[in-house]
């Protein structure tokens, strides 16, 4: 019985919804009284960069339109299983789930972080100072947390990238290895 090796509906409708929620619906969603403010999924480099950036606005630079091609990238990489035959291309479904994990932990890091490095000397005057402004910045940002949500566009792209990722390792589970 051969392999049937395309795309099926499912992981076509993942790979529109992925595209809709990096592109174009926001992936956090800010807001601070009347002010709301969204951040899309492309411009994460931003605000992992600058967690500020969230609150003040996107600057499109290079760096956004790198991300954006990679994120692209991401995107077609599933459609290589009409070009190799190769069981182990099945793994490329998973791209765009591995992208978004990897952003999500570098947001947590840059956010969860010491806002300031501990000095050497954490006794001194200058190190009680650390302590304090890194202690302020910990409860304000439990605060400034709670204005900040994941936007539709992140769940969107999740749920896409998860069904697109349980797609291929269907599709790699089915596929017979090749005899050696």
């Amino acid at each position: 019985m051969a392999l049937d090796r395309k795309l099926d509906t499912a992981s076509l409708i993942a790979l529109f919804s992925i595209f809709l929620g990096w592109f174009f619906i926001d992936t956090l969603a800010v807001t601070l009284g009347s002010l709301r403010h969204g951040v899309k999924f492309v411009d994460l480099p931003v605000v992992i960069i600058e967690p500020a950036r969230m609150f003040l606005g996107i600057d499109r630079t290079m760096r956004t339109y790198l991300f954006g091609t990679l994120c692209l990238l991401c995107l077609l990489l599933p459609w290589s299983v009409y070009l190799r035959t190769d069981r182990w291309v099945w793994f490329a479904h998973a791209a765009p789930l591995t992208l978004m994990l990897v952003c999500a932990v570098l947001l947590y890091a840059k956010t969860a972080g010491e806002f300031l490095p501990a000095p050497s000397d954490p006794n001194s005057l200058g190190g009680n100072l650390v302590r304090l402004t890194n202690g302020l910045v910990h409860r304000g940002g439990g605060v400034v947390a709670r204005h900040i949500v994941v936007g539709v566009g992140g769940y969107l792209a999740f749920l896409g990238s998860v069904v697109l990722a349980l797609a291929g390792l269907r599709g790699y589970l089915r596929q017979k290895p090749h005899a050696t």
